[in-house]
């Protein structure tokens, strides 16, 4: 019975040593088998890759292995599941070869979207970010109204061809996803060629309380300086300093661009930002020591313009209470316009004030004073707060006064808004601005008030005089504590017009001055900057005089407000509304704001972009 019996070997172990290595495991070698013309007399084709072909059976279409080529077994497959055909000639088979290609070129055809209406496609979608509507609004509105205005001037051949513009919804989110992809490759390309760029960042939160972390971007492309939008990239928890950073640094780091190339950064007055340990400008002076950082003088400006003394801070804060109560109920808005149009006032209206709204303040206080006779006839009947001062005279001429003022404050802001503002342009705004204040003060000294033209007409004005004086005051020296330097600008005279000769250049290197003096003699450039804008000449200077072009370039790159991320924030808001709160809103932002325009050209005649689903 011992044969039967199967005896367990003893175990050993082996030990690997140099003079013993382990043994070689053997590797299967792998025949990649290609496809012969006379298999197509067993009824197969190939398809697949040309290097591992597979064979496919034109009767059923079924595909094989590539370790079936071989003839036996496609003669097998022949025999087994198609008998009947076993005997059928080589004309058979290329028949049915040549019928299955004519029905995938069909199929394909049917699916596959015409170059003319893949440009259309994203021709309108472009247009649907730039006008920030729903993607519905191109099937729902737009293709139905094109189809109907061709249709009745063209004929229905015309409105036939329309049909063709893939349009839904998921469509156009596509379409704008791929011109953001290439705006941003695009824009990317043009920051590494400059080499030099500015940076202007903020923070906000949306209609869905998520925060959102805008940036733009100013560089030299060609021969301009160019500003555009960078990215909208939403704050997954805390909004500190260091989580801006981390967010604003893996952007770099996936677009290859360095801190090194950002030689300068706007930000507002935040402590997330402003922070001297934690702050997002402490953190970006780490990696770049030299960069350029700036509070924005829009937000420098308000501040200033919130501090007054007690006197006109009540008066304003009960003209805000007046003005609130009526414009909070309706009711009491509609009589209230009834009765201004009963008065024959030129508005029948007050206009809301709200804080967040810089220039609202002095629109509201200006239109108040216009209908206060009409608001003090209202508050007869209605329990309008503090409307006993509405016949007071010299409360009605400190509202007066806070409604020039402000007006003054309003046009300086204004002035400092829009795009391609430089920090030379928008520091001189500033000064022109404290120059006024001096010259004011002078003229309220001597008891003229001709700059305040609401003021001036006010009967008690006079007796408020000292209070006048005050305000201006405090604003003389409120401008002075948050714009310390801007008697440094002086210095830079030499960018804004490089050929008077009293603009000063002792702060210039030796080589710097040296070019300067050259400059300033060339008759060709001096001919040029008459005809130029100032970057484009500097631009143009640059191949003759390097250095001082490039340190005027580099002060032209400076963001002197975030008047871009305030303008990209109200276009969120709009884009991302109650309808809209779960959409993903950069890629939308960056096709509406850009100033790169992507090139759909290159992007429609992509081969993948031509194949979708049939129901498009």
């Amino acid at each position: 019975m011992e044969r039967f019996l199967v005896r367990s070997k003893p175990a050993t172990t082996s030990v690997e040593t140099a003079d013993n290595p382990p043994p070689k495991e053997k590797r299967k070698k792998t025949v990649s088998r290609q496809y012969h013309d006379s298999y197509l007399s067993y009824g197969f084709i190939w398809t697949g890759d040309v290097n591992n072909p597979q064979p496919e059976c034109v009767v059923c279409r079924e595909k094989l292995a590539n370790a079936n080529m071989v003839p036996s077994k496609l003669k097998r497959h022949l025999e087994t599941k198609h008998p009947a055909h076993v005997h059928s000639n080589l004309d058979y088979f290329r028949r049915a070869r040549d019928l299955n290609q004519r029905q995938q070129g069909r199929l394909l055809d049917s699916v596959k979207v015409s170059d003319k209406a893949m440009e259309a496609s994203y021709m309108l979608a472009e247009l649907i970010a730039k006008q920030k509507k729903p993607h519905t609004i191109a099937e729902t509105l737009i293709l139905p109204a094109c189809k109907i205005l061709a249709g009745v001037m063209l004929g229905p051949d015309a409105a036939n061809e329309l049909s063709k513009v893939p349009s839904s919804d998921n469509t156009i989110k596509r379409r704008i996803d791929d011109m953001s992809e290439d705006i941003e490759e695009h824009l990317a390309e043009k920051l590494q060629a400059s080499g030099r760029f500015s940076l202007q960042i903020d923070e906000s939160t949306d209609i869905s309380g998520a925060a959102q972390l805008l940036a733009n971007v100013r560089y030299v492309d060609a021969d301009s300086i160019k500003e555009t939008f960078l990215f909208c990239k939403e704050m997954e928890s805390h909004t500190t300093g260091e989580e801006i950073f981390r967010v604003t640094n893996d952007y770099f780091k996936e677009n290859s661009l360095t801190w090194n190339m950002c030689v300068g950064l706007c930000t507002d007055g935040a402590a997330s930002m402003t922070g001297r340990v934690k702050g997002f400008i402490a953190k970006v002076r780490a990696q770049n020591p030299h960069i350029v950082t700036n509070h924005c003088i829009l937000h420098r400006e308000a501040l200033v313009a919130k501090t007054m003394p007690p006197e006109l801070t009540e008066v304003l804060n009960q003209a805000v209470q007046m003005v609130n109560y009526i414009k909070s109920r309706p009711l009491k808005s509609r009589l209230f316009s009834q009765l201004c149009a009963e008065m024959g006032a030129d508005h029948q209206s007050l206009i809301l004030h709200t804080e967040v709204r810089w220039l609202s303040r002095g629109k509201v206080l200006s239109r108040l004073y216009e209908l206060r006779e009409q608001l003090l006839e209202f508050s007869g009947e209605n329990a309008v707060p503090h409307k006993d001062k509405l016949a007071d005279e010299r409360w009605c001429a400190r509202l007066a006064y806070l409604a020039d003022i402000f007006g003054h404050l309003n046009e300086l802001n204004a002035k400092l808004q829009g795009r391609n503002e430089n920090i030379l342009s928008s520091t001189d705004k500033i000064r022109g601005f404290m120059g006024k204040l001096l010259l004011w003060q002078e003229a309220l000294e001597q008891g003229s008030m001709d700059m305040f033209p609401l003021t001036s007409a006010a009967p008690q004005a006079a007796k408020e005089r000292a209070v006048y004086a005050e305000h201006l005051q405090t604003l003389k020296e409120r401008f002075e504590q948050y714009f310390p330097r801007v008697a440094d600008i002086e210095d830079y005279d030499w960018i804004q017009d490089p050929f008077h000769h009293e603009s000063s250049t002792e702060k210039l290197s030796m080589k710097e001055r040296e070019e300067c003096a050259e400059l300033r003699v060339d008759r060709t450039l001096k001919l040029k900057f008459s005809e130029l804008p100032l970057d484009q000449f500097w631009l143009a200077s640059a191949s003759e005089y390097p250095s001082i072009s490039h340190h005027a370039i580099e002060q032209l790159l400076h963001f002197p407000t975030t008047y871009l991320c305030e303008l990209a924030f109200s276009t969120l808001t709009y884009m991302k509304n109650n309808s809209r709160s779960r959409l993903s809103v950069e890629q939308d932002l960056r096709v509406a704001l850009s100033s790169v325009p992507p090139r759909i050209k290159k992007i429609s005649v992509r081969p993948d972009r031509h194949m979708y689903p049939i129901n498009l």
